[in-house]
């Protein structure tokens, strides 16, 4: 019985020492774990494959109407204000050769019928003189001193031939009373002003009646049967646009008419950046197209190879970001047109993807995947 309690002893301790040998055998040869590798972010963006191919659109701006010509009616003379043909009223129309407005003139023209008359008292003596010194021109100056109406305009002059005869001419005063009577003829028309156009009053500074003094200004007239459009342009396609070149003008869907490109301006107007081209209309009867309303301009579609990104795409003005093996490329750009909500671009490759949206920072360490 010591026996068996003996070698049951020996057994346990050797199964205890045998299972510590093993387990720190198994301690010493068992692999550490390993680091985990550190897991980059991925973030996804919106792209596209760039398509590059011919873009037909047309040129589509906003255009204001205002009148082609506009005059400031200045007195040249000192008077008292008379009726016209038409009423000097503001938004009165006209018609061109209309007189607008008559400066009184009754005292000038008395003292011109005046000056006539002396100078065919002039004439009258000098005529057999005449008769007897250069008997081969007396007929013409007769014939001018029967021509002369004290109520009607100045005939011409007649034709002086020899340095004798100019100079019997201006010895009696013949040549001076006659450049003075022209000039004063000539300041009796600046107390008539005449419609150089067909227009319209735009304001009427003075009332009839009223005493007008010289250089005041009396009226603003406009034009009516021709009208300007001005039409700010992008400076990135005045190269699609050129003189003489038919538009339209769209007032609604069922309203169009047809203007012509008169001028463009070879300067970027500082207030909008932009470059000014010019149409002209002649307006039909009963036309509702008017001063100072805005229209909208469609100018012929022209034909763009390229990729139409949108508004957001472009970077810094040139550039758009290109996504290439999980990483953000800025490539440079060219803008061939500029459009409402896009752009239309050259110089990239077919089939890169390009982002299409803002992004506010781009990071390294992240890897950008395509949605």
């Amino acid at each position: 019985m010591k026996k068996k309690s003996i070698l049951y002893g020996i057994i346990g301790l050797s199964i205890i020492i045998i299972s510590f040998v093993i387990s720190g055998y198994i301690i010493k040869n068992k692999n550490l774990p390993g680091k985990k590798e550190s897991q980059k972010n991925s973030v996804y963006i919106k792209v596209e494959k760039a398509n590059l191919k011919e873009i037909s659109s047309d040129l589509k701006y906003r255009g204001r109407v205002t009148a082609f010509d506009q005059i400031s009616l200045a007195s040249e003379v000192q008077g008292k204000i008379m009726q016209g043909k038409v009423r000097f009223k503001t938004g009165e129309n006209f018609n061109k050769g209309d007189v607008l407005i008559n400066i009184d003139k009754e005292d000038v023209e008395i003292l011109l019928k005046s000056e006539k008359s002396s100078f065919l008292q002039i004439l009258s003596r000098i005529l057999p003189d005449i008769k007897i010194d250069f008997p081969n021109d007396y007929e013409k100056w007769n014939n001018f001193f029967h021509s002369i109406d004290v109520e009607k305009t100045l005939p011409s002059l007649p034709k002086i031939k020899s340095d004798k005869e100019k100079i019997f001419l201006a010895t009696n005063n013949v040549l001076s009373n006659f450049y003075k009577l022209q000039e004063q003829q000539i300041n009796l028309e600046s107390y008539t002003i005449i419609a150089p156009f067909n227009g319209a009053f735009k304001m009427v500074n003075k009332e009839i009646g009223a005493i007008s003094n010289a250089g005041a200004e009396l009226a603003t007239i406009i034009r009516t049967d021709k009208l300007e459009i001005t039409v700010p342009i992008f400076p990135s396609d005045i190269k699609f646009i050129n003189k003489g070149d038919n538009v339209l003008i769209e007032k609604s869907e069922e309203d169009i008419k047809i203007a012509k490109i008169s001028h463009l301006a070879k300067f970027v107007d500082e207030t909008n950046q932009s470059v000014n081209v010019y149409l002209t209309y002649f307006p039909k009867p009963n036309d509702n197209l008017l001063q100072g309303e805005y229209v909208d301009v469609k100018f012929k579609g022209v034909k763009i190879k390229g990729f139409e990104i949108p508004r957001e795409a472009l970077v810094n003005d040139s550039y758009v970001y290109v996504l290439k093996e999980k990483k953000i490329i800025k490539t440079k750009v060219e803008i061939q047109r500029t459009l409402n909500d896009s752009y239309i671009i050259s110089g990239i490759d077919e089939g890169e993807n390009v982002v299409f949206e803002s992004l506010a920072n781009i990071n390294p360490n992240i890897d950008y995947l395509a949605r």
